[in-house]
């Protein structure tokens, strides 16, 4: 800003709880250089210690006033794409110490000068309560520790030490990992040189297990690990990455997304508490992506599957099976088990990163995620919203195309909850699908339905609400179309 970086130090960090709001306090501005610099500053100079890069990323700003007018007023908005931190923010200077919220703040740094900040996550897709800076410890760059610093005073945005710490070996050696995906398929198949497993239907994590201590990281990259507390603890081995489905299930054994999403937007402990007794979750592991200090990513499938059924398993923590070869004969399995749908992987497969030909994945009802973009006034006995105006992502035109209203398979406080989240917008952020009584919002919902076909303009047939998704992002939402 200006061509240099305006700081603020937060004593606590960051965090993507909307319900926190951290003090931030102004600091001199700092030369473009120091965006990457990491090292350590000696004692007596400002900042003094061990400085890292905990997070790295472009901001965006928010709203039609230019961000320089922003900060001058004292209250900045803006969109943060990190590796760390995503979705929108605020940051706004306290206007009085008598203020009541800054008198609190102020306890939680006796030091708070006169130009104190509040940093504030904003209600999105990002958001994740009970997160804090201490569950994503280590640099972005080089993966350097945080070592505490050699001298009093504030530092440069850097989070509190946290109580449980891999040490820098195991931090260097531990990859950084993303899911891979299945591509969608179109007819079942059988062949001996393929795996087929269940689809589960529920939330995707890779759980991250050190000194048998489980982080729950989503698809998205958000930590999972408050929101099911009965899976905080793997007594399989000391440590490992696995590769699994978090799931609820139903009274017949099948995994229920419906019963799955009553806990996926609790905030409160006392809630989460309670929900963890009446609908407990099972993590169902399929693939071992580490263990023991070693990389098995580059094995080929059976190989890592095998490792995976070797390790000792115990309820909530669960194998995910497979049969080889049959594929046609396990889908039918499925179909009159009323399960949601098959995977084929590639025996002989190394784990990528992104969508990869060597999964697909076949499904027993046609489903699609979608982003809300709108919706209607209610009408008759409906309340809330008559439909929501649904999209999905077009990264070819990097633009959002509308794919029809969803009407059915909301109750009330379904309704109501949705309504509460959405948040207007002008103009609208699809070309098409107007009419009266059409409100806009801003893509930040998704949603997962199911539909009958696609029509010839690419809108959803009959389609029906499943539940809200919070473990995928907007730009998650491209329209799957099988493969042959």
């Amino acid at each position: 800003m200006d061509g240099v970086l305006r700081s603020w130090a937060v004593p606590k960090g960051p965090t993507l709880d909307p319900e926190v709001r951290r003090l931030a306090m102004a600091t001199e501005d700092h030369p473009l250089e120091y965006l990457t610099f990491e090292g350590e500053i000696p004692a007596g100079n400002y900042g003094a210690g061990e400085v890292i890069v905990w997070d790295l990323g472009d901001y965006e700003p928010v709203g039609d006033v230019p961000p320089v007018q922003q900060w001058e007023r004292g209250h900045l908005k803006f969109m943060l794409h990190g590796k760390k931190l995503r979705g929108e923010f605020a940051l706004t200077r306290m206007a009085s110490r008598r203020d009541a919220e800054a008198r609190l703040v102020a306890e939680e740094d006796p030091q708070e000068k006169q130009d104190a900040w509040l940093l504030i996550k904003k209600h999105d897709a990002a958001q994740r309560f009970g997160d804090s800076a201490d569950r994503h410890p280590g640099s972005v760059l080089s993966r350097r520790p945080r070592r505490a610093a050699t001298s009093p005073g504030p530092r440069l945005a850097q989070p509190a030490k946290p109580a449980r710490q891999p040490s820098p070996a195991q931090r260097r050696a531990m990859p950084r990992l993303q899911p891979m995906l299945a591509r969608l398929g179109n007819q079942p198949f059988s062949d001996p040189a393929w795996l087929f497993e269940i689809k589960w239907d529920g939330i995707r994590a890779l759980a991250h297990c050190h000194h048998h201590q489980v982080t729950l990281i989503s698809r998205t990259s958000r930590d999972l690990s408050a929101q099911y507390p009965e899976l905080a603890h793997w007594p399989g081995v000391a440590d490992a990455v696995l590769d699994g489905e978090i799931v609820a299930l139903d009274a017949a054994g099948v995994s229920s997304f419906h019963r799955l999403q009553q806990r996926m937007n609790l905030t409160g402990a006392g809630d989460i508490a309670r929900a963890a007794t009446a609908i407990p979750v099972q993590f169902y592991a399929f693939d071992l992506l580490w263990l023991k200090g070693r990389d098995l990513t580059r094995r080929p499938l059976w190989e890592r599957k095998q490792r995976l059924a070797e390790l000792p398993w115990s309820p909530p923590w669960r194998y995910s099976d497979h049969v080889v070869g049959d594929g046609i004969g396990f889908f039918e399995v499925a179909r009159a088990r009323g399960l949601e749908g098959m995977v084929a992987k590639r025996a002989d497969s190394p784990y990528e990163a992104g969508r990869s030909r060597a999964w697909i994945k076949f499904k027993l009802a046609r489903s699609q995620e979608v982003v809300v973009v709108g919706y209607t006034d209610p009408q008759g006995s409906r309340t809330a919203f008559g439909a929501l105006l649904v999209a999905n992502f077009d990264p070819a035109q990097d633009a959002f195309h509308y794919a029809g209203r969803v009407g059915t398979g909301f109750d009330a406080a379904t309704r109501r909850n949705i309504l509460a989240r959405l948040q207007p917008t002008s103009p609208p952020t699809v070309a098409d699908g107007g009419g009266r009584g059409v409100h806009w919002v801003k893509p930040e919902l998704v949603a997962e339905v199911k539909f009958a076909e696609w029509t010839p303009a690419g809108h959803l047939r009959a389609p029906v609400f499943l539940g809200l998704r919070a473990d995928k992002l907007p730009r998650d939402c491209v329209r799957e179309v099988a493969a042959a």
